[in-house]
């Protein structure tokens, strides 16, 4: 579909930050960045960035009284997808890469919100699980 492709780490840190908070998404959001940016040919830190920006989109409590955990999911989903893409646009950008802001909104950041979307109901259900599994057993991550 165009340039989208999924991105689990943004959908995991997107979505542990509404099971569990934007302070865990934060925390996995910079560590998952990190990586991230390490195995990629990206500025060091970037894509850390922007998935810091994610998770703090994702973890505000934007519609927590409207419709139901999925809704919110999907919702928060498109919209940290968004954020992510413009912050690392923003990092490319400041840091010296050529970057087409028009290519990159309509081919990249549009199609990659609409892939993330609807796959964050398929990765909601394992993180619940795993919230549950984890709260009662008393372990953090």
């Amino acid at each position: 579909m165009l340039g989208a492709q999924p991105n689990l780490v943004l959908l995991m840190v997107v979505l542990w930050s509404l099971v569990r908070g934007v302070d865990e998404g934060l925390m996995w959001a910079f560590v998952g960045g990190l990586i991230v940016d390490i195995l990629s040919g990206g500025p060091l830190a970037g894509s850390a960035i922007a998935l810091l920006a994610a998770a703090y989109l994702a973890g505000q409590s934007l519609g927590v009284q409207v419709g139901s955990q999925v809704v919110r999911a999907m919702f928060l989903t498109a919209l940290s997808t968004a954020g992510f893409h413009l912050a690392l646009l923003l990092v490319l950008d400041w840091t010296g890469h050529s970057v087409d802001w028009a290519f990159s909104i309509t081919r990249v950041t549009g199609p990659s919100v609409v892939l993330n979307t609807l796959l964050a109901p398929l990765v909601l259900q394992p993180l619940n699980w795993l919230d549950r599994v984890t709260r009662q057993e008393g372990l953090a991550l």
